[in-house]
């Protein structure tokens, strides 16, 4: 702010005129707070306050004004993580990383433990891969193995998803980077491997009587049913069955998916209906199949998610991440 421009007052809770001392934003935004909130949970603010500052007054009254180098967005976020009002809401994941890195600045520990969870709640979904950096740049491990489970969803083995839109980049170190890109293909390995061997399927009478591998099963002539057999399977604990061309496409598509986005979400995915769909055309060219392909395979992607998330549960997580450049 140049000095010809004059100052404006924070909206409330941060403009009330009995507070003993104002906070300056970069932007020249003036907030009216109380050094006891302040010191009560920044040892870095009770100290600004103690010692001798090179502080400006206001021209109202004898409160002495300090300037900060955050602007007023940051700042407000910021204070409203610990001051008597709601929650702040963030806009950009810019804004709350910046709150994060002057909470820290600022040694607000119940700052940073509440932007936290927010930023979570708030980008989880969207931006997991900018969380797990975060999550690196600030040392946070569970924290970190939870950006990481949600990043399954992308296809990090596309090197165009890392030069497009991964900002946090810049914040890991190449041991977290690489830890990550481990978890995600040792996840891969085991999604992938759900679809290659049907042995966690139980024997159920219903599953036992599925058109993908009853048509050809126990030498069912071809007068029955026209899909032809590519491969064996097992299944549950009853060995080997054939399975029907279109159900072997529908599991090899399938699985190169699952290696490369290795979440159950892939199954139910635009990706994942297409190869559905797939199979349910051609396998309606029979007319012992066409009767209850679609119930079936919708009864086996159920099972096939649910095993998918079960095998992904017992992948080795991540270690604890490096945060040895920020120590």
């Amino acid at each position: 702010m140049s000095e010809a421009e004059e100052p404006s007052t924070a909206k409330a809770p941060f403009d009330n005129p009995e507070g003993d001392i104002i906070l300056q934003s970069a932007d020249g935004v003036n907030f009216h707070v109380f050094k006891l909130i302040l010191s009560l949970v920044s040892d870095v603010f009770k100290s600004m306050f103690t010692l001798p500052q090179d502080t400006k007054q206001s021209d109202v009254s004898s409160v002495p004004i300090i300037p900060l180098a955050e602007n007023s967005t940051i700042l407000e976020s910021l204070l409203l993580l610990f001051y008597p009002a709601s929650n702040p809401t963030f806009e950009t994941f810019e804004d709350a990383k910046a709150v994060l890195v002057a909470a820290r600045k600022y040694d607000i520990g119940v700052a940073v433990n509440s932007a936290r969870d927010l930023v979570f709640t708030r980008f989880l979904e969207t931006k997991p891969l900018e969380l797990y950096a975060l999550s690196c740049l600030f040392g946070w491990k569970q924290h970190a193995q939870m950006a990481a489970t949600r990043t399954l969803q992308f296809n990090l083995k596309d090197p165009g998803r890392f030069s497009s839109g991964f900002t946090g980049m810049k914040d890991i170190t190449a041991f977290d980077y690489i830890k990550l890109l481990a978890y995600h293909n040792d996840c891969g390995i085991a999604a992938q491997a759900v679809g290659e061997s049907l042995t966690w399927l139980t024997p159920t009478l219903e599953n036992k009587n599925m058109c993908m591998w009853r048509c050809t099963r126990m030498g069912r002539s071809e007068a029955i049913c026209n899909c032809v057999a590519t491969r064996k399977i097992l299944f549950a604990n009853l060995g080997a069955l054939l399975i029907t061309s279109w159900f072997g496409e529908y599991l090899d598509s399938s699985g190169k998916e699952l290696y490369a986005r290795p979440c159950e979400s892939t199954i139910w995915s635009v990706h994942g209906r297409v190869a559905n769909n797939c199979a349910i055309t051609k396998a309606i060219a029979c007319a012992f199949c066409r009767v209850n392909v679609a119930d079936h395979m919708e009864l086996f992607r159920t099972m096939y998610a649910a095993q998918v998330q079960k095998e992904l549960a017992n992948v080795r997580p991540l270690d604890s991440p490096s945060n040895s450049k920020h120590t």
